[in-house]
């Protein structure tokens, strides 16, 4: 009988102690989830291909803040607007590539997200515009030789194209279809119609 006893308080204490090391568990864990992140500049304005540095900054329940930038997931709502890139250790570096008024940048950390508008140009939106990363910084890349036929979202009526400086691209004034070279450097293709697009392109 003194056995049994011996073996039931054993079995309770045990219980207790993980009882209370599940509750200290938990209480950390919980701790640790943010409760807000926050993106910052809130609101900038980009405009000629210029880079931005979006920072992410996640706030916790103990009141205490973390730089959470490079392990944030990041996209853009328009990305032939405004271009990011999504994660490692330039995540959150970001540059407009064309036009179109603005774009909405969220960075999602452990569930939790924040968001900043990014205002562009307006005007019609250019696409496509493959993203690839060089620098620190996405663009929009095609090589020589590439070829690519554009649209003008937004137009309305006769569109116009043009590609500049020569020897970038020759593009095809009426239906907008385009090829790349023979000399590299950025090109900006343009369509013009009830309003003005832009795209900025990087030719390698």
């Amino acid at each position: 009988m003194s056995s049994t006893k011996s073996k039931l308080r054993l079995a309770a204490a045990f219980a207790a102690l993980l009882a209370l090391a599940l509750a200290v568990s938990c209480k950390g864990f919980f701790v640790n989830q943010p409760t807000s992140v926050t993106v910052t500049p809130s609101s900038p304005t980009l405009s000629s291909g210029q880079p931005e540095n979006f920072v992410a900054q996640a706030a916790f329940s103990d009141n205490s803040t973390k730089i959470v930038t490079s392990s944030a997931t990041w996209t853009s709502s328009n990305p032939c607007i405004v271009m990011i890139i999504a994660s490692g250790a330039n995540a959150g570096n970001a540059t407009d590539v064309g036009t179109g008024g603005s774009a909405t940048i969220t960075a999602s950390y452990n569930g939790v997200v924040g968001t900043a508008t990014a205002t562009v140009t307006a005007g019609l939106t250019i696409t496509p515009c493959p993203q690839t990363t060089v620098g620190n910084f996405p663009q929009v890349l095609y090589h020589v030789g590439d070829s690519a036929a554009f649209t003008a979202n937004g137009a309305t009526g006769t569109v116009t194209w043009t590609a500049l400086p020569a020897g970038l691209a020759t593009i095809n004034s009426s239906t907008g279809a385009a090829t790349f070279g023979p000399n590299t450097g950025t090109v900006t293709i343009t369509a013009t119609g009830n309003e003005t697009g832009t795209l900025f392109v990087t030719v390698q």
